[in-house]
C-alpha cells in the first residue's frame, strides 16, 4: 500500500507546470553568469524567459488543475532564488543599489526564519493559508522584477534621463516589500496568540 501511495504521489508531481518551474531553476545560474560577465543582452533575454515561465506554470497549475505538493515547494523557491541571484549580481556589477538587496533579501530571510519557527517550534498555531502571498506581496514581487529588467535595460542602452525612473521603481519595490513583510509579521504574531491545535485531535472531533 505504501509503495502504491508513493507511486501516486510521484505521478501527481509529474506535471507540465513543474517542468516549467524546473526550467526556471535551470535558467537562474545561466542568467547570473551572463549578467556577471556583462553579457547584458543575453542576460536580459534569459531573465525575461525565466519570468515568463513563472506566469506559465502558474497558469497551468490553476487553470489546468496541475497543482502538486512538489510544485508548491519548487515554485516559490525558484522565484526567491531568481530574485536573490538577480540582486546579488546586480549589486556586483553596480546596476542595483545595495540597499534594495538588503531590504528584499533581509525580508525573505526573516520570513524563512518565521516559517521554520511556526512550522517546527510553534507547530499547530497556523493554518496553510498563513503564508500565502498577499496582494501587496505580489505587487512587490512584480516591481522587484521590473526593477531588475529596468536595471539591465539601462546597462544595455544607457538612455539619457532613464536612471531617475529606475530609482523610483526600485524605491517603490522596496516600500511594498517592507509593507508585505509587515503583513506577514502581523500574521505570525496573530498565529502565536492562538492555542496550539493537534491535527489528529481535530480530525477525531
Amino acid at each position: 500500500m505504501s509503495r502504491l501511495l508513493g507511486q501516486r504521489y510521484a505521478r501527481s508531481d509529474l506535471t507540465l507546470a513543474n517542468v516549467f518551474t524546473v526550467a526556471r531553476l535551470v535558467m537562474i545560474p545561466i542568467f547570473g553568469f551572463l549578467w556577471a560577465t556583462r553579457d547584458d543582452e543575453s542576460a536580459l533575454w534569459v531573465f525575461v524567459l525565466a519570468a515568463a515561465t513563472d506566469l506559465i506554470d502558474g497558469f497551468l497549475a490553476r487553470f489546468l488543475n496541475q497543482k502538486s505538493q512538489l510544485g508548491a515547494l519548487l515554485d516559490p523557491l525558484a522565484d526567491k532564488l531568481l530574485m536573490v541571484v538577480s540582486l546579488l549580481v546586480g549589486v556586483h556589477v553596480g546596476a542595483v543599489p545595495s540597499w534594495l538587496a538588503v531590504v528584499v533579501i533581509g525580508r525573505d530571510a526573516l520570513l524563512a526564519l518565521g516559517v521554520v519557527g511556526l512550522g517546527v517550534i510553534w507547530k499547530g498555531r497556523h493554518g496553510p493559508s498563513s503564508w500565502q502571498p498577499t496582494r501587496i506581496g505580489k505587487y512587490a514581487m512584480f516591481l522587484q522584477t521590473v526593477s531588475i529588467v529596468s536595471a539591465i535595460v539601462e546597462d544595455i542602452l544607457s538612455p539619457e534621463g532613464f536612471r531617475p525612473y529606475v530609482q523610483v521603481i526600485m524605491v517603490a519595490a522596496a516600500i511594498l516589500t517592507m509593507v508585505a513583510g509587515a503583513q506577514y509579521s502581523i500574521r505570525a504574531a496573530l498565529a502565536l496568540r492562538r492555542p496550539r491545535t493537534d491535527p489528529l485531535t481535530s480530525q477525531e472531533g
